[in-house]
């Protein structure tokens, strides 16, 4: 459940049962053992990950069900009282679970395992990807912002990173398995590395000149971890990907003070403009939050304005949602749900204009566009250009999983139309 860095942790959760004798239940009704992997990120990620245990049981009555995760790391007595739930594992001693399972000797009493934190990242040499052209890569963990509305710092501990060489070894498997994309995942990738040698733009620079995948791309990455190196690189470098989502969060300087976030409007605005003069064509997204505790009218109209004057392209849009254990929980003068509403559907609104008119830009023009291995059900090919916007197009199946220069025709309201150039 949750993001893709959990997705790609559930695929290491597998690859460790799988090595542990364990295979994959042909359908969920045939499960001995059927693993949760939970999200908390908001109070409603939370509730789902209790309704998916509901689900789970319902569906497998015989079968031991194991929580993990961020759910059970944040909410541990609440996993444990879940009925039908027999282990609790947090974030660290999920992949351990088929030891877990044997400790369990025929028996299913309830058990939370404990690791000691480790210092580094484990990379799993997972190639298996279903038939996907691209694939993310974890090369990171943990936070050290202190973000006043934010639970994973809870959830995922202090920042650990990959070792460089493992990942460059794990990126050359995936590229030799027929992958042509590589995603860099982590909590807070923008801190990979930080404390040591590495950092993100030197991990970067190795991929590019130590394997042959065809692209590199960075999942989401904070404004004050964008560095000039980083730029440099990305306006050099044909195959690493024009495209960045750069939380904002906030457009106001009081509330990103009251967030704790470590940058300014100015500087967050100064940083785009900076991006989209230096990699023309570059894909901007951002996350943003309505309705943080006291957001005034004339708050959210600063987040609105500067929004809508950037180069940003499309908008994760979230409302506030207070979480326990944080320091924003405890704040006076929560914004009412009728207001946050209001806000979100204005924020979302915008990111579909801002969508469209970056769509419209390259209408007519040609785009190398990774196609993917599936047809969607119209019969159209599609895939996305490297600045991440979706393109469909009819085509020969020989070009799946190939990157193809695409010819843009039209925009058909959510993907660009195109045909092989």
């Amino acid at each position: 459940m949750g993001c893709r860095y959990n997705r790609l942790e559930s695929s290491e959760m597998a690859y460790e049962l799988e090595q542990a004798g364990y295979a994959l239940a042909p359908s969920s009704g045939d499960s001995d053992v059927v693993v949760i992997n939970t999200c908390s990120v908001t109070s409603k990620s939370a509730a789902r990950c209790r309704v998916a245990v509901r689900k789970a049981k319902d569906a497998n009555p015989k079968a031991l069900i194991v929580v993990a995760g961020c759910y059970s790391e944040t909410n541990p007595d609440e996993a444990i009282k879940l009925p039908g739930v027999d282990i609790v594992l947090d974030n660290l001693s999920k992949f351990d679970v088929a030891q877990a399972l044997k400790k369990l000797n025929g028996i299913s009493p309830l058990h939370i395992i404990k690791k000691e934190k480790r210092e580094s990242l484990e990379v799993r040499p997972i190639t298996k990807m279903e038939g996907r052209t691209n694939a993310y890569l974890n090369i990171q963990s943990g936070c050290g912002e202190d973000c006043s509305f934010c639970i994973v710092k809870v959830a995922r501990g202090k920042n650990r990173s990959a070792s460089s060489t493992d990942i460059v070894t794990q990126v050359k498997r995936l590229s030799e398995s027929g992958i042509k994309e590589v995603a860099l995942s982590g909590i807070n990738i923008g801190e990979f590395g930080k404390g040591g040698k590495d950092n993100l733009a030197r991990l970067v620079m190795r991929i590019l000149d130590e394997t042959d995948i065809p692209r590199v791309r960075l999942s989401s990455i904070n404004p004050n971890n964008v560095t000039d190196e980083l730029i440099d690189l990305m306006a050099s470098s044909p195959r690493f990907c024009r495209h960045l989502h750069i939380p904002l969060q906030s457009g106001s300087d009081s509330v990103l003070k009251r967030m704790n976030r470590p940058y300014s409007a100015d500087m967050y605005e100064d940083l785009l403009n900076r991006l989209a003069e230096r990699v023309p064509g570059i894909g901007l997204g951002a996350d943003v939050m309505a309705g943080f505790p006291s957001e005034t009218e004339n708050e959210f109209h600063e987040t609105f304005n500067l929004i809508e004057r950037s180069p940003l392209m499309m908008l994760h849009v979230f409302s506030y949602s207070p979480r326990k254990g944080t320091e924003a929980y405890i704040m006076q003068n929560n914004v009412s749900k009728e207001i946050k509403k209001k806000r979100s559907a204005l924020l979302k609104g915008l990111s579909i204009e801002k969508n469209k008119n970056m769509r419209g830009r390259f209408v007519g023009k040609n785009m190398n566009v990774l196609i993917e291995n599936k047809r969607g059900k119209d019969g159209f090919l599609k895939g996305f250009s490297d600045n991440y916007l979706p393109v469909a197009l009819k085509g020969p199946d020989k070009i799946r999983n190939e990157i193809v220069s695409v010819k843009i025709l039209s925009d058909s309201g959510e993907r660009l139309i195109g045909e092989p150039a």
